[in-house]
């Protein structure tokens, strides 16, 4: 899937963003004046310390909590002071790997991922099934598609997870800790296996982890630290953060 014609090079814009839980005394400030772009079709690890904000900023990202203070744009929409409609279409725009996989114990393979596609609205559509079955396969779970989440592995599960987050064709897959409760080779088949399916639909992919297992993966490595921007690692995080020094820089060598 590629991006649609004339859209912006950034999937997601943002600019000194603030977010704190609690008021007054028991106020905290998660997310301190923080501001990243991220470019599409690119693969960015999102790293830090636990309790440092990455969870909470791929929430945001993701439109599943609002924007208190700063600008969040997201595949061109902007969710500071969005609407519940826009903050829906934005939900729509985006797949979702958790930690822990979230499958309904009483629903089996297919019909977990068919999930994906009852938040689209689109479960009900004449090639639906087919969709389902297209996904499952591409993860390599035709075999199982008919199987209950207590008969297949911690990695299948995930496997299941990631068929039902792209089963409705995202533009954007965000991923909270995708590998925590897999083993180092089952972790990177996974992540090796989201890499190239976004790799090959475009998708733009913002990823939280500690995994350093799996760091080469990334086009790019974001660090987090107290609620800010650390520091950027990788061969194309300057390129891609700062297009134009990047340009002069390549001109003065």
């Amino acid at each position: 899937m590629n991006a649609p014609v004339g859209a912006p090079r950034l999937a997601i814009e943002i600019s000194h963003l603030n977010h704190w839980y609690g008021e007054g005394d028991l106020r905290r400030l998660v997310l301190r004046d923080l501001s990243l772009t991220v470019e599409r079709g690119k693969t960015t690890f999102l790293m830090g310390p636990s309790g440092c904000g990455k969870t909470t900023l791929l929430t945001l990202v993701g439109a599943l909590r609002s924007v208190m203070e700063g600008s969040v744009k997201v595949l061109g929409h902007e969710l500071l002071g969005a609407s519940e409609t826009v903050m829906v279409e934005t939900r729509r725009l985006a797949g979702f790997i958790f930690q822990h996989h979230n499958l309904h114990r009483s629903l089996t393979v297919l019909q977990n991922v068919r999930m994906g596609l009852e938040v689209k609205g689109e479960a009900g559509a004449q090639d639906a099934t087919a969709r389902c079955m297209e996904v499952i396969s591409a993860v390599g779970l035709s075999e199982h598609m008919h199987k209950y989440q207590d008969q297949i592995s911690g990695g299948q599960k995930q496997r299941a997870a990631i068929a039902r987050a792209l089963v409705g064709k995202p533009e954007l897959l965000l991923a909270d800790e995708p590998t925590a409760a897999l083993d180092s080779k089952t972790g990177r088949e996974v992540i090796e296996l989201v890499q190239r399916l976004a790799s090959e639909r475009g998708m733009t992919v913002l990823m939280v982890t500690h995994d350093n297992r799996i760091l080469d993966i990334a086009d790019r490595i974001v660090e987090m630290e107290d609620g800010r921007i650390l520091a950027e690692t990788g061969p194309k995080a300057e390129e891609i953060a700062h297009p134009a020094r990047a340009k002069t820089a390549r001109t003065k060598a």
